[in-house]
């Protein structure tokens, strides 16, 4: 298993960065173990032919990780809350299309955070009109007045909203986190390795790594798992960082399961199988060790 640690940029900030050319070969990047990120309420994805190793993907959505942190006044019952006063005013919102999630680490802590609130907007285009929208509505304001020191999203200015395109290369064949699940997903920051190209990940990525999820399906019936690649939308070594993330990488990697008791037979499988196949994408990549985090739906995005 791997750790790591989110990253993040002030997606409000004019100087955040394009990725270049990594938005047209995310979907070349493999993972160190089966497990990602839910693509509940995320955009259609059309499957890619096997042959068709030179067509890059199309981002299903972006995606924007908060960090939020208790304050002194924080109880189950106030956080509880202060959430249902939060879904009550977005829901009124002009622009109110995205869905949204909650990530508690798993496992471990962080001084920086006690939970992760995800947002996941069709593409950026939303994203940028519902936050024009959040701000001009005043609810942030209101919730300050309402429940004073139970809970800060987003840092001073909004400095610690991380935002990311999304790419997935394969839907999985069970539906992603339902409601009142609570699922697992999984984050690691990789990099290529010096002379190593999006050729090589999508030998691997393409040819082994799919043969492995098919022959694991075909044993073990349909998993709520799947994987996705997540580029990001700011310059990673200009970014605060924790939990030994790298100063750079290229993409984010993630590893989701909708339903977290699935996962242990996933692992299973991966460390009966999975060794050739990790050594391959060890050639090519390096990624620090994942961290994993229970996720649980919080807001469906509207039909």
């Amino acid at each position: 298993m791997h750790k790591i640690a989110l990253i993040t940029n002030n997606q409000k900030s004019s100087s955040a960065l394009k990725v270049l050319l990594w938005g047209l070969v995310a979907f070349f990047v493999a993972a160190c173990n089966p497990a990602t990120e839910s693509n509940t309420a995320s955009m259609p994805v059309s499957a890619t032919p096997a042959d068709a190793n030179d067509k890059p993907l199309e981002p299903i959505r972006y995606n924007e990780f908060i960090w939020c942190s208790n304050g002194e006044n924080a109880t189950t019952e106030s956080l509880a809350a202060r959430q249902a006063h939060w879904l009550d005013a977005v829901a009124k919102l002009d622009a109110n299309n995205f869905a949204s999630a909650s990530l508690s680490p798993s496992g471990w802590e962080s001084d920086d955070f006690d939970r992760l609130t995800l947002l996941m907007w069709p593409n950026k285009e939303v994203r940028n009109a519902g936050w024009a929208s959040y701000e001009a509505s005043g609810i942030e304001e209101d919730l300050a007045a309402t429940f004073p020191g139970v809970e800060s999203c987003g840092g001073t200015n909004w400095s610690n909203i991380y935002g990311f395109d999304v790419y997935q290369p394969r839907a999985p064949s069970q539906p992603g986190l339902a409601p009142d699940a609570v699922g697992y997903a999984g984050y690691q920051f990789c990099s290529f390795n010096e002379g190593k190209k999006p050729a090589d990940l999508r030998a691997v990525v393409r040819g082994d790594y799919m043969e492995f999820l098919s022959a694991f399906e075909s044993e073990v019936g349909p998993t709520t798992y799947n994987f996705t690649v997540q580029i990001p939308d700011f310059d990673s070594a200009a970014v605060e960082r924790h939990n030994e993330v790298p100063p750079q990488f290229d993409l984010l990697w993630s590893n989701f399961w909708g339903d977290k008791t699935q996962k242990p037979m996933g692992d299973s499988a991966w460390q009966k199988s999975g060794a050739e196949i990790q050594n391959a994408f060890d050639q090519v990549m390096t990624c620090s060790d994942e961290q994993g985090y229970d996720i649980v739906l919080v807001r469906p995005r509207p039909a």
